[in-house]
């Protein structure tokens, strides 16, 4: 089945505009890519300054070896120094059980 990587960044501290063009033309393309995804969505939790950014991946060991990855230790480096620190992110793993 297939797993998930969720990524949520607090955006409170960046322009919120500028944060949703960046990561619409460059980091979603990126990181899917470097993850090595199966695809890839982005949005926003409704009336927050909170960017949720959801990977697919064939199965679950696929995605731990993704949080594990070298180019994931390199786009937090690049995601970092874009945004001077000032984006809080946490990354959540989820496995699919069921899909109807």
């Amino acid at each position: 089945m297939a797993a998930y990587i969720i990524v949520k960044s607090d955006t409170s501290l960046v322009n919120k505009i500028e944060f949703d063009n960046w990561y619409q033309k460059e980091h979603l393309i990126e990181a899917s890519h470097d993850f090595g995804a199966v695809g890839a969505k982005r949005g926003w939790i409704k009336d927050s300054n909170c960017h949720v950014a959801i990977y697919k991946f064939e199965n679950i060991v696929v995605a731990e070896q993704a949080l594990q990855s070298k180019n994931l230790k390199a786009l937090i480096k690049k995601f970092d120094h874009r945004w001077d620190k000032k984006v809080k992110r946490t990354r959540e793993l989820i496995e699919i059980n069921q899909d109807l």
